[in-house]
């Protein structure tokens, strides 16, 4: 297990053989393809206990990790019922005087690497979500995806059990203040949650949610399509029904996720079956794709939390240990958050009022994600009662 504190390698299968480079993205891509088709992605399933823990983080550093990285330590979590959030590198287990238990299994997890390529010929970044790429006086530094080990925490003999972690926000309450602080036009009626990218505003059906976390879990899914508005994150939002469709309800899907981890609030439940098919087929075309919805995923998480500013270019994708922290806007205890502006306390108002009035309804919820404006326009289902924000 000596592998753990550095990038694996692979030996070649014999030694006749020429050692085959290990196609990494591939390895990623084809987990994600298995968890979607037997609908264990993390988007797909009850994840209560893993959402209590909190973001998958590293143990030593306290660091979250972010990206594909998150989603693979969240699907690793929920396979083995594992309910604690840390993670640690052989080394970082020594060091702290501990060790692996034997015959534990490592998780890898991923990260780029700068590397000097001599000569004019070097090849371009792999993908476009890695680290910029850049010329030297003798070639050129480019990244490269490679991959280390870690364990979960328990799988370290002698660590403490992790504290129930302390929040000093409520689920409900960070999600009302997101709303405050970006004052999106959320409207109200019909049976089906969406966002209308030409008329930039939020559709959420009233009085068909169980219960109001279901409601606020439903609302950050839109809330991660409203946030590729171009006057924002400036996505580009294809045609209803194409397979780039599909491709940005999974970047919501995986940003209401890490949201819903992060801020406590417990994740609807929603397999979309009508999108499988096309998430399967653009990732096995393209085993970049999954690395660049992941980040893009992370990015629209950390815009709606407050923690990207526009005006900044992001930072580029993550070294060994990740080091973007996300925390709630502001990470401050409940009573001390500002107050929302009357509109919103309106409409949040009316939001729970539906909750209450509804609370026993198990009416499905169409989560249709984006639509076009027409299929909008002809609903005569859809009022846009409640007040605009």
């Amino acid at each position: 297990m000596s592998q753990d504190a550095t990038p694996s390698r692979t030996p070649a299968a014999n030694p006749s053989t020429p050692n085959k480079r290990r196609d990494l993205y591939q390895e990623v891509t084809d987990k994600i393809i298995a968890a979607i088709e037997t609908g264990t992605a993390p988007w797909q399933r009850p994840w209560t206990e893993v959402r209590a823990a909190g973001m998958p983080m590293n143990g030593a550093t306290e660091r979250p990790y972010s990206g594909v990285n998150a989603v693979l330590l969240m699907m690793t979590a929920q396979a083995q019922g594992f309910t604690d959030n840390r993670w640690f590198t052989m080394k970082q287990a020594n060091d702290m005087g501990l060790r692996v238990r034997k015959g534990s299994t490592s998780t890898p997890v991923y990260f780029f690497k700068m590397l000097d390529v001599p000569g004019k010929d070097a090849m371009s970044p792999p993908t476009s979500d890695a680290p910029t790429s850049g010329n030297t006086a003798d070639g050129k530094r480019i990244p490269f995806l490679t991959d280390y080990r870690v364990f979960h925490a328990s799988q370290i003999e002698g660590l403490e059990p992790a504290a129930a972690p302390e929040r000093t926000w409520a689920p409900i309450e960070s999600v009302e203040e997101i709303v405050g602080r970006l004052n999106p036009d959320i409207r109200h009626g019909g049976n089906r949650a969406f966002y209308a990218p030409a008329g930039d505003y939020i559709q959420m059906p009233q009085g068909v949610f169980p219960d109001p976390t279901s409601y606020y879990g439903t609302l950050l899914h839109e809330l991660g399509h409203w946030s590729g508005h171009e006057s924002r994150l400036n996505r580009s939002f294809s045609k209803w029904g194409s397979d780039s469709y599909a491709m940005e309800e999974l970047r919501a899907e995986l940003c209401s996720t890490f949201l819903c981890s992060f801020l406590g609030v417990p994740g609807p439940v929603d397999p979309h079956a009508s999108y499988i098919e096309s998430w399967v087929k653009v990732l096995r075309s393209d085993n970049r794709e999954i690395f660049r919805a992941a980040k893009d995923a992370r990015q629209m998480a950390d815009y709606l939390t407050g923690q990207l500013v526009l005006d900044v270019k992001p930072e580029p994708s993550e070294p060994a240990q990740p080091t973007a922290t996300m925390h709630p806007t502001p990470a401050t205890p409940v009573q001390t958050m500002p107050t929302a502006s009357p509109a919103v306390s309106a409409v949040l108002a009316k939001a729970r009022m539906g909750v209450a009035a509804q609370g026993r309804s198990r009416s499905p919820v169409r989560r249709n994600g984006l639509v076009p404006i027409g299929v909008v326009l002809g609903d005569t289902n859809i009022t846009t009662g409640g007040a605009s924000m």
